[in-house]
């Protein structure tokens, strides 16, 4: 399927190894109170031109076949919008702040991507869209990269607006430009991805992941993934022989090419321009096993930005390497592969068809090498599924691993004519890409060999990794919804009205839900599961975490709640305001890790009694009722209260739909080192360049340490000098940095 292009601005295609970082550092954007915005002239909104829908959707039915990918939701306009053009706002601190307004009308989301990005620190970038519902980011310095690209995932909403804040006395100015608009036409994160009934029996024999047999290790290596900011297919990480956690990717070529049925392209520059518009949304699940309840996954941990690595067009073979490898708290696994040209046992297919949260098939079927029906591939380099017993693909699966017995990939999806007739596969052929018939061709720098078996180890096989084995990173919950406990919605007495855990007629403005642990922990965020309902900016939830002994006393960090959804109305366009208007998953991520000593701890959500926007969470009919109550409601009277026997509530044990993400944390030797605000460095990853603000005037030394106290590196450093090189270490590791002089000792915080 070729994507259709409208050259707003024609600009010349970069050829060049891209290689960037989505991730997002969190933070809250400046202008969040209509009344702000109001100050600001509409006429910084860029309208993008209107195209014609029809004539797009009957190319892409024209265009599908039984390829399996390049799912076609956006359309792209080519542009120039430079942050230069925007009007500078000074606040009183002396931080100026630009804002950049987009729409294109009727566009379920807006997705772009950025040129000549590079900002210092201090500066913040963040996209949200008009009604503040949805926001991206913030990206910072950390996101700088050598080729100064940056892709910003999807926002709701035809209406959105590109924040960027700098403050005073940074070492330069910030730049970018908005080269891509990409109009998103099908709605790519609506709500599980059943657009209405009369479509759902296309995913009605998929089971979602969490329904099925798959292992969690399955799971948490495949991704989904949107490419040139217009097309989406799945992919899944690979572990390598040096078991280094480099980011190896594995999807299908034709995700890449702009027609899907010609001879495609040889040239490692278009994949690597290609590679570098990549976007991979990690853990895009549904949450709960209830055939009652289609939650929508959350989608704020992505990745963007790879190198290309290995091509196989007549193989339909592609790897790809992220330039970061996914944050501790994405919980990303890398999967083992085998490259043998035999296979036996049931396979599973993991896979987001349609961009739809993932799904599972699986087939006890024995499958062999054949031919697809495509003369642009090899012969006899496919994997033939003659039949699935459970599941089936679909358009955005492409990609997809293939897993043997032994939970390792043994190829991508390619192609394919399974469908769902009813609640059953319906018995068609679908074909996979074979790990081994890319393995060595001849070319070291095109191979499969070359990344994943560094070593020359000459193994077949080799297994998965979890980078957080040592210290698993953990979703923490009170109840189990897989396990006979249920998710529902609790309302006051008769004599009240409203909800328990949310706006009601009562004065009770915030709920908590405690949790126990045996050892101290780090908390990265929070999972918060939350019914439909009309939510807005005006609803101004805030999420808190508290330590306390017998009821939340101390307040020891926060992070403003910002709904990551997509709206969705029946197959039609919805308008730009936005509600919550299907249960929806959201990960609140706090600014940084919170570091958590005490035996319990509490996570609660503070809400306002807007008249126009309405919250709760989620809370639980326990199946054992000896389980003790974990929920906390704040009574303006009385203060925090039990659930269990607070007075316009039935007392009733039950717990808040509060999901923790964390790990065990080792504090013992932090103590040692006194950590200050840090006003005297700042450390950029492109270069691994550490730099002071001010040079010391005498000579003086910097050390580094890891949080537990442990020496890492230390070096002098001469008078007037302001920079060091420090060594590579994974992203993500903080480091605690001293520098010393005979007159001046100053200690503050890093992060690799």
């Amino acid at each position: 399927m070729k994507p259709i292009r409208l050259y707003f601005t024609l600009l010349g295609f970069l050829t060049t190894n891209v290689v960037f970082s989505q991730i997002s550092h969190g933070g809250m954007p400046y202008f969040l109170q209509p009344s702000i915005l109001r100050s600001s002239s509409q006429s910084f909104f860029v309208e993008m031109p209107s195209f014609n829908l029809d004539s797009v959707l009957r190319e892409d039915a024209v265009n599908k076949g039984n390829m399996r990918g390049s799912y076609p939701f956006a359309y792209k306009f080519y542009t120039h919008i430079d942050l230069n053009d925007a009007a500078p706002t000074v606040l009183p601190d002396g931080t100026t702040v630009w804002q950049i307004g987009i729409r294109s009308a009727g566009a379920y989301s807006i997705n772009l991507l950025l040129r000549d990005f590079e900002i210092p620190q201090g500066g913040k970038l963040f996209v949200y869209n008009s009604d503040y519902s949805y926001v991206a980011g913030s990206f910072d310095y950390r996101n700088n990269s050598p080729e100064k690209i940056l892709p910003i995932q999807p926002v709701s909403g035809e209406s959105i607006i590109v924040e960027y804040s700098e403050p005073v006395n940074v070492p330069f100015k910030g730049h970018f430009v908005i080269s891509e608009v990409n109009h998103d036409y099908r709605d790519i994160f609506k709500a599980g991805r059943e657009p209405s009934p009369d479509i759902n029996s296309a995913y009605s024999c998929m089971p979602d992941i969490l329904c099925s047999d798959a292992t969690e290790e399955m799971i948490r290596s495949t991704v989904l993934l949107i490419i040139n900011g217009s097309v989406a297919c799945t992919g899944s990480l690979l572990n390598n022989t040096a078991a280094d956690g480099k980011p190896y990717l594995l999807t299908a070529v034709h995700c890449f090419v702009d027609d899907e049925y010609s001879e495609y392209p040889t040239d490692m520059n278009f994949y690597n321009d290609r590679a570098g518009t990549v976007v991979a949304f990690f853990n895009y699940n549904r949450p709960v096993c209830d055939a009652n309840i289609k939650m929508k996954g959350s989608e704020e941990m992505s990745l963007a930005g790879a190198f290309a690595r290995a091509f196989i067009p007549r193989k339909d073979i592609a790897l790809i390497e992220f330039s970061d490898p996914p944050p501790n708290y994405y919980n990303a696994f890398y999967a083992g592969w085998n490259w043998n040209l035999v296979a036996t046992g049931n396979h599973t297919n993991i896979h987001h068809p349609s961009a739809a949260v993932k799904k599972y098939g699986m087939t006890d079927k024995t499958i062999s090498l054949s031919s697809t029906s495509f003369n642009i591939f090899d012969s006899n380099s496919f994997w033939k599924i003659p039949s699935w017993t459970i599941g089936s693909t679909e358009e955005g699966s492409s990609g997809s691993p293939l897993f043997d017995e032994n939970n390792f990939v043994i190829g991508g999806l390619n192609s394919g004519a399974s469908l769902c007739s009813g609640v059953d596969p319906n018995g068609k052929t679908d074909y996979f890409s074979v790990l081994g018939m890319g393995w060595e061709t001849g070319d070291s720098v095109n191979q499969l060999k070359t990344y994943l078996d560094p070593l020359n180890t000459g193994v077949p096989q080799y297994q998965g990794l979890d980078p957080n084995q040592a210290n698993p990173v953990i979703r923490l919950a009170n109840a189990g919804y897989t396990g006979g406990d249920s998710l529902i919605i609790s309302n006051l007495s008769p004599s009240n009205s409203g909800y328990v855990f949310g706006n009601s007629n009562l004065p009770t403005t915030e709920f908590a839900e405690e949790f126990t642990v045996t050892n101290p922990v780090e908390i990265f965020g929070a999972y918060l599961l939350t019914p439909a309902m009309p939510f807005s900016s005006t609803s101004s939830v805030t999420v808190y975490i508290y330590t306390g002994n017998s009821s939340p006393a101390i307040k020891i960090d926060s992070a403003r709640f910002v709904p990551q959804y997509i709206n969705y109305s029946d197959g039609a366009f919805s308008p730009a305001n936005k509600t919550l208007t299907f249960p929806t998953e959201t990960f609140v991520l706090f600014d940084k890790p919170v570091q958590v000593t005490a035996k319990n701890f509490f996570i609660s959500y503070s809400i306002n009694y807007s008249t126009t926007a309405q919250f709760c969470v989620y809370n639980t009919k326990l199946q054992n009722t000896s389980q003790p109550n974990t929920a906390w409601v704040k009574d303006a009277a009385k203060g925090w209260v039990t659930a269990d026997t607070y007075d316009y509530y039935k007392p009733v044990k039950t717990s808040l739909a509060i999901q923790p993400v964390l790990r065990n944390w080792n504090g013992d030797q932090i103590g040692k080192i006194m950590v200050t605000d840090n006003n005297g460095f700042y450390y950029e990853r492109s270069g691994r360049a550490l730099s002071l603000r001010k040079p010391l005037n005498v000579q003086g030394q910097i050390a580094v340490y890891s949080v537990s106290g442990q020496l890492l590196e230390k070096m002098p450093i001469q008078p007037d000098q302001t920079t060091v090189v420090l060594k590579e270490r994974p992203q993500g590791t903080i480091g605690i940095v001293k520098i010393t002089s005979d007159f001046s000792s100053f200690v503050g915080k890093m992060i690799y």
